[in-house]
């Protein structure tokens, strides 16, 4: 029986040890404006496993992407909840990369998921408090589960966000969507919760050890981290047993050589 227990550790080790790490474009990419289209292109074109987005929503209720509440910090002049989109379109986004200028105009959730089914790759759909989708109130959830399901993708996306409520709402309600609870250094206080739900987790890589991932995936769950640039730390978190790694630089044929 011990023999036998043993062999079973050996073969579980391997395999994990062969395992490939799986790569989030962080916003895309860092080739092109953040949360745009360019960037999303770029992330496909690098070969990411998914790429991650910040949702937010306008005032006539459309699905549009942005980390912020408003888009000022790149070069636009609106605030994301009390402008249509036709009013942020109208702004020219500019964002400079590692010596690169880049402008865009804003993205939308459909535009991106378009860019996700062409490239084949999975949508990481990041919920920020907006309009309806925030700790307090569900009401646009339901509108957009509708939409990602009727782009093909409710099978097929993570959805990611720090507002458990949100969460709780979305497995009540859409039990087969994939989601992924968003911590930092509080994260460990949520580990029962997240066992509870079935939630994978995101956590800021410099939150983790290897014996948390450990813990992580004796509970079954899978473990993301944000965001990983230096390839020497990301080859760190290979080693403690890390399962995805959000990016804005790395390639996969880096991490995975």
């Amino acid at each position: 029986m011990r023999s036998r227990t043993l062999l079973l550790l050996f073969i579980a080790t391997a395999l994990c040890a062969g395992a490939r790490t799986l790569l989030v474009g962080h916003r895309g990419s860092n080739e092109g404006v953040e949360n745009t289209a360019e960037a999303f292109r770029n992330g496909v074109a690098r070969g990411y496993d998914f790429l991650e987005c910040d949702v937010r929503v306008t005032a006539d209720g459309e699905f549009v992407l942005c980390h912020d509440t408003d888009n000022k910090r790149l070069g636009g002049h609106s605030e994301i909840a009390t402008s249509t989109l036709a009013e942020l379109r109208a702004d020219t986004l500019h964002q400079t990369r590692h010596g690169q200028d880049y402008t865009a105009t804003i993205c939308t959730l459909g535009e991106y998921l378009d860019i996700c089914r062409e490239g084949g790759v999975r949508p990481v759909i990041e919920l920020k408090w907006s309009t309806g989708i925030n700790s307090k109130d569900f009401s646009n959830i339901p509108a957009l589960i509708a939409f990602i399901d009727s782009a093909g993708f409710a099978d097929k996306c993570v959805i990611l966000t720090s507002m458990k409520p949100c969460l709780e709402y979305i497995r009540a309600n859409w039990p087969d969507i994939e989601l992924q609870f968003l911590g930092a250094k509080a994260w460990r206080s949520s580990f029962d919760w997240c066992d509870s739900l079935r939630m994978d987790v995101d956590i800021a890589h410099d939150c983790l050890t290897a014996e948390s991932i450990d813990s992580l995936h004796r509970a079954g769950l899978k473990v993301n981290c944000w965001t990983v640039d230096p390839l020497d730390r990301a080859r760190e978190l290979q080693s403690m047993g890390v399962d995805i790694i959000t990016t804005n630089a790395l390639l996969p044929e880096q991490v995975n050589p």
